[in-house]
């Protein structure tokens, strides 16, 4: 395997370094080959050891500055360490022999070859620390201070301003309703419907969860994994992985086990079947290895996909160069460009480094790099959000804020690309709360009166507005139980604002009425409104609340038409049988709101002006 050479390399480094402080340094010595011999091959044994070890279980990256190889800097310090000690060793030896009957001449002999471990000792310590600690403090000074260089940290994701005052709208039939706290739920139901008491040797860790698209619909993806080292040493394969519908909460989770799903090599698992050990054993260690994440394709075959980075400034600045795809059942691997991994994989940039470069770009771009008043500045207001405007094509959903620890909404919105280093921001999408606020809002709405928690809160665009949804649950110790979901106006925060209902079509309709309540237009998710004309087949009218809504049946139409008074004031005198015509935007329910609306068969406008009756006065 390669980390043999590696070690190799490492070894002769270190014994090269080791070698020249007590040849060189250690001129004084008397050269006693036998002992020189002694000594380098204890020493080269002792490091090449030590040098598998290092390369087998912290598997470091062999690129950056020194291409990497700083990693040997460690056992070089503590073979420096062991000649040290070792001299004090051989001088207590000597003191104690003086008062024997030794000769002079054999302890000149070990004084000699003391010299020689000591320079060597001191050698390898001047070395390790010029390099691993003046070097190193020198590359980050060169690389990351000062205004050049914070501009160009700063200038590393590729940013667009977009001047649109409004975010890429959002499809309503591809909203997340379900968070990992109720997958982790829903899996560990199933976990144990089984029969085969899985849960006694696996478990499912709720961190693992992972959102993705699989044949145009969201689920979560889970991977088993063992539940100790003694499970892991009796089992080479754990059984396979849990899916949850990430659209409906009221769909049972699904177990596969089946032969083609079963995961050779996890995250965290023992020796060789650890998956990041599997990939760097395999020749991959000349980059940083981040972010292992189970996908499915769409025929369900389980892949790991890890992202390679490379440093582009020092030690710091990852820039993705290469994406692997990692056969989870069989170990193989592919890689490729990020231009050419496959479609079905949602993501190879990491939600870490989306915020990395966020903060460097926050930080900088706008100020200087020594800015203590923080005039300028920005920071990522929340972790990014896996966000699908397009089923196929997710971004990462980032608000940014100001520096200042008291504001609490958005000085804008990014939409960072998942498969590539781009990212554009939407600073006209100013004003969205965020926050404690945003949760404290769902939590007080008078509608919530059994005091559900919120498990997740999700910005979109909803009727061209941006909105925050959230799903209210109810805590379990194995997870949560979906509840109701909420909608409110991300940029008007008020508990009496939110829209709370059981599922997610009345909500959405609920929330396009309050919208056009509002004045605000209740636009549907995408922007292209549609007519409907038609004869009246059934009307009616309820008080919701201070409003009264009219719902309408129209012939050839399949769903029922929502109307509020103030459309038009003829909508109390709509009566079956009259023609009526109004705009909407379809939300995929069965009841849609009509964002206008008139009843053509009340015509008002040749109505006879009223006569004026006068009484004769007596």
């Amino acid at each position: 395997m390669i980390i043999f050479l590696l070690a190799l390399i490492g070894t002769l480094v270190v014994m090269a370094v080791l070698t020249v402080g007590r040849l060189w340094f250690g001129r004084r010595e008397t050269l006693d080959t036998r002992r020189l011999l002694g000594w380098f091959l204890r020493y080269l044994i002792f490091n090449y050891l030590f040098c598998l070890f290092i390369l087998y279980f912290f598997l470091p990256a062999l690129t950056g500055p020194f291409g990497g190889w700083q990693w040997v800097l460690w056992p070089l310090l503590i073979s420096s360490l062991g000649n040290l000690l070792s001299f004090s060793g051989v001088t207590l030896s000597i003191l104690e022999s003086s008062k024997g009957s030794s000769t002079s001449s054999r302890r000149s002999v070990a004084v000699n070859s003391s010299r020689g471990k000591v320079a060597a000792g001191i050698f390898g310590l001047i070395f390790v620390g010029v390099i691993g600690i003046v070097a190193t403090f020198l590359i980050s000074i060169f690389t990351t201070w000062f205004d050049g260089n914070a501009k160009a940290l700063a200038a590393i994701p590729n940013v667009k301003i977009e001047q649109s005052s409004q975010l890429p709208p959002t499809d309503a039939s591809n909203i997340v309703l379900v968070s990992r706290s109720v997958a982790a739920y829903k899996g560990q139901q199933v976990l144990g419907s089984t029969g085969q008491n899985l849960g006694s040797a696996y478990n499912l860790d709720q961190s693992s969860y992972t959102l993705q698209s699989i044949k145009h619909h969201l689920w979560y993806v889970a991977p088993l994994s063992y539940n100790n080292v003694f499970v892991n040493l009796t089992n080479p394969m754990t059984p396979g992985f849990v899916m949850v519908d990430a659209e409906n909460p009221q769909l049972p989770a699904l177990l596969h086990t089946e032969d083609w799903a079963k995961l050779a090599y996890l995250p965290g698992a023992l020796l060789n079947q650890d998956l990041l050990r599997h990939v760097y054993l395999s020749g991959y260690s000349y980059g940083n290895l981040v972010d292992p994440t189970l996908e499915l394709d769409d025929n369900l075959h389980p892949y790991w996909t890890i992202s390679l980075m490379q440093p582009s400034r020092g030690y710091t600045g990852n820039i993705l160069s290469e994406v692997l795809l990692v056969d989870a059942h069989t170990g193989g691997i592919k890689k490729y460009r990020p231009q050419d991994v496959p479609s079905w994989v949602d993501r190879v940039m990491p939600a870490s480094t989306v915020t990395q470069y966020l903060q460097w770009w926050g930080l900088y771009h706008a100020a200087p790099w020594f800015n203590p008043s923080g005039l300028g500045q920005q920071q990522p207001a929340s972790d990014p959000q896996l966000l699908y405007n397009n089923i196929d094509q997710p971004v990462w959903l980032v608000p940014m804020t100001s520096a200042s620890a008291n504001d609490n909404s958005s000085t804008g919105v990014f939409l960072f690309d998942t498969h590539a280093n781009i990212a554009k921001f939407y600073p006209q999408v100013a004003g969205v709360g965020i926050g404690d606020n945003v949760t404290s809002t769902f939590k007080s709405t008078r509608a919530n009166i059994r005091g559900y928690d919120v498990a997740s809160v999700q910005l979109y665009q909803i009727f061209n507005t941006p909105t925050w949804v959230a799903i209210y649950v109810q805590s379990t110790s194995s997870g949560d139980i979906y509840q109701d979901v909420g909608l409110v106006d991300a940029k008007d925060l008020n508990g009496g604002n939110v829209q709370f209902e059981p599922d997610l079509p009345s909500a959405l309709n609920d929330y396009q009425q309050w919208l056009t309540q509002q004045g605000s237009g209740g636009g549907g998710p995408s922007s292209k409104a549609q007519t409907v004309t038609g004869k009246v087949l059934r009307v009616s009218s309820v008080q919701q609340g201070n409003n009264t809504i009219f719902y309408l049946q129209i012939q050839g139409q399949h769903v029922i038409f929502t109307a509020n008074l103030q459309l038009s004031s003829k909508l109390p005198l709509v009566q079956s049988g009259d023609t009526v015509t109004g705009t909407y935007t379809a939300t995929g329910g069965t009841v849609i709101n009509l964002t206008s609306f008139d009843d053509t068969s009340i015509d008002l406008s040749t109505a006879p002006t009223p006569a004026i009756i006068t009484t004769p006065q007596t």
